[in-house]
């Protein structure tokens, strides 16, 4: 008997130890899985510091740049005033392109005006402007004859009623006879 309580006590001995180790493989597949998700993260987070170094680094030199760019004041006023210049010229060419095209323009109305006026003295402008207005006045009335002959050749049409008017007298010969067939056999 005492061997067997030796025994017992050893299963039990040996049955604590085992759910002891049981709860520490726990605990650790836990700890595992945390440090796991932490490691994830610290990834991306290293992924996403690497992403803004690179571009802080492209605005640092874009910075840069234009700091040399504009730090050298004389030169960026040596180029402002040399485009005032090459603007300033190209105003005046401008301007006077336009005071060329108006008086062409102005000359060219001139030139237009005297024409009319020297067609509008003319005899046979005159004449051609009212024989023009007379076959305009011609074509308006001879539309309105064509209008008018073709309604009244559609209204004076018999064709069509002359063939319903034969098909009337037909079916009325037809009763007719019928009733003095039946009459006759009466």
């Amino acid at each position: 008997s005492s061997g067997i309580n030796a025994e017992y006590g050893d299963l039990e001995f040996k049955s604590s130890e085992a759910g002891r180790a049981q709860e520490t493989l726990t605990t650790l597949e836990t700890d595992k899985e945390k440090l796991r998700s932490d490691f994830n993260k610290l990834e991306q987070l290293e992924t996403k510091i690497n992403t803004e170094m690179v571009q802080l680094q492209d605005r640092i030199a874009v910075m840069t740049e234009e700091l040399e760019r504009y730090s050298d004041t004389s030169k960026l006023k040596d180029e402002l005033d040399e485009k005032r210049v090459a603007l300033s010229a190209e105003k005046e060419q401008i301007l006077s392109t336009r005071d060329a095209s108006k008086a062409n323009l102005a000359a060219l109305q001139e030139k237009h005006d005297e024409l009319k006026a020297t067609l509008e003295e003319n005899d046979t402008y005159t004449q051609l402007c009212n024989l023009e207005k007379k076959w305009q006045h011609l074509e308006q009335n001879n539309q309105l004859v064509k209008d008018f002959i073709a309604n009244k050749s559609q209204e004076s049409d018999y064709v069509p009623l002359k063939s319903q008017v034969a098909k009337q007298i037909a079916n009325l010969n037809t009763i007719l006879q019928q009733n003095l067939a039946t009459a006759a056999t009466q």
